[in-house]
């Protein structure tokens, strides 16, 4: 039976990763050992789920939600996420009635949270992951990130209200031996913040 099949073509850069099994498997070491990074980093925590994945946006990765609550309105997590050619990041993801009740806090607080290194989310895409120019405002500290938050209408390109807002901070991969370390800062700084909300709801202190 004759059967015309079009041909696959192989660039020269595939044809060569395609004949060498060593990427691959340095590939799949990166990211076990990226999975045991984050199990430390959740060691002492009740419940964390650690999931992974080979195509976000084409890309491997691995992430760490602790918190996490994830209605279909209401969203209460902080995300510790690797994303392959890309970075690290911490990222505090609030919808709902959750942003309604950590804003006052986080406004309080955004001093601190800008000189951690935190910015917006101006993206429409409330689950974009990568840090770029088009996903995150660069600081947290501008007035127009400020209003973003607070819903004062869009200023410099970012958004008004929204029923959600992402804070996040990037750990680049030039700072891999310390990567444990710079993110457990940023989720405590994040922690620690919405523990002194929910502190001040209830009265004690």
């Amino acid at each position: 039976m004759d059967k015309n099949f079009a041909k696959v073509r192989l660039s020269a850069e595939e044809m060569r990763l395609v004949r060498d099994p060593a990427w691959i498997l340095t590939k799949n070491s990166v990211m076990g050992k990226v999975v045991g990074m984050m199990g430390q980093l959740s060691g002492g925590w009740k419940e964390p789920k650690i999931s992974k994945g080979e195509n976000y946006k084409g890309l491997p990765w691995v992430m760490l939600d602790y918190p996490r609550v994830f209605g279909k309105e209401d969203v209460y997590a902080i995300r510790t996420f690797f994303l392959w050619g890309h970075a690290f990041s911490v990222t505090l993801h609030l919808k709902g009635i959750y942003r309604e009740k950590f804003l006052p806090a986080i406004l309080a607080r955004r001093a601190e949270l800008a000189a951690a290194g935190f910015g917006i989310g101006i993206s429409d895409d409330e689950w974009a992951h990568e840090h770029t120019e088009e996903t995150y405002a660069p600081s947290l500290g501008e007035m127009g990130a400020v209003n973003g938050l607070t819903g004062v209408g869009a200023v410099n390109g970012l958004p008004g209200i929204r029923p959600w807002v992402k804070l996040s901070a990037r750990v680049g991969f030039e700072h891999w031996d310390e990567a444990p370390e710079r993110l457990s800062v940023l989720h405590n700084l994040l922690m620690e913040i919405l523990s002194t909300e929910n502190l001040s709801a209830t009265g004690d202190r």
